[in-house]
């Protein structure tokens, strides 16, 4: 209850912040109890706000779920009311048909976190099923812990490749489609595609700038190809939230780089003790 109450005090806060939206974020079910959930599933009713949820996220996550329980986490939260167009539901490595027609009945939204599911060994995410069924699937990064350089580039770039290989099609997840998970349909995945996700009149003026004239890059005869397969990770030299410069020529316009180094630096100290 006292996390529910910190939240929703902090939804209050934030209600005058017109660059932050809210939501709740449950860690997983083998964290959370039922009563929580049913709590959570109440407030996020009556507010119309989203549940951020790691849901799916192993083999090992659900062989113990059903050991406990005797159901799969998906079939518990069901059953609790929880899988609805409300939901986020990260990662989701391991589903069966049955499983993906519910989800896409429900309009659940699927958040596709490649670098992680590969550094923490979890599975990959069905997207290219996910897709074909009508399923909302943005592109996400998870935590440092598990990413370390939550890059966007990079993720577009593991996120094509691996739906290639999951399902076995190399037509998978074109260049394209990979541009969209990342931009358009991860604003729609938040529920925030009527503010961003596109560069359209009426919305918030947030986009980027690359850098495409290093021989890396050469010829460029295919823009989109190039961003998702060629891409290094670091050609973002400009960038716009809501029509301000946060970056310039590569440096940031509204952080203090020397601050960061030296809290970073301090940081390192306390976690190498």
């Amino acid at each position: 209850r006292h996390h529910l109450d910190k939240s929703l005090n902090f939804f209050e806060w934030a209600a005058g912040r017109p660059n932050l939206t809210t939501g709740f974020a449950p860690h997983a079910p083998y964290t959370v109890s039922d009563s929580g959930f049913e709590q959570i599933l109440r407030h996020s009713t009556d507010l119309d706000l989203m549940v951020h949820l790691h849901l799916h996220e192993s083999k090992e996550e659900i062989t113990l779920h059903q050991a406990q329980s005797g159901n799969r986490p998906l079939a518990r939260l069901q059953a609790l009311g929880l899988i609805n167009s409300h939901l986020q539901a990260v990662h989701m490595t391991d589903l069966t048909e049955n499983e993906v027609e519910h989800l896409a009945a429900a309009k659940v939204r699927i958040a596709h976190c490649p670098e992680s599911n590969l550094k923490l060994a979890s599975g990959i995410c069905p997207t290219h099923a996910l897709i074909k069924n009508g399923l909302i699937v943005g592109l996400g990064t998870d935590g440092a812990a598990s990413n370390n350089k939550l890059n966007g580039l990079a993720e577009m770039q593991a996120a094509s490749l691996l739906a290639k290989l999951e399902s076995k099609d190399p037509t998978a997840m074109s260049a394209r489609e990979t541009i969209q998970m990342a931009t358009l349909d991860g604003a729609r995945a938040l529920g925030l595609d009527h503010v961003t996700g596109s560069l359209e009149p009426g919305k918030s003026a947030d986009f980027i700038a690359l850098d495409f004239t290093h021989l890396g890059m050469e010829p460029n005869h295919q823009i989109e190809s190039n961003l998702v397969y060629a891409n290094s990770g670091s050609e973002v030299t400009w960038s716009w939230i809501a029509g301000k410069n946060v970056v310039k020529n590569r440096q940031l316009q509204t952080l203090d780089s020397d601050a960061l180094h030296h809290k970073a630096a301090a940081w390192r100290g306390k976690l190498s003790l």
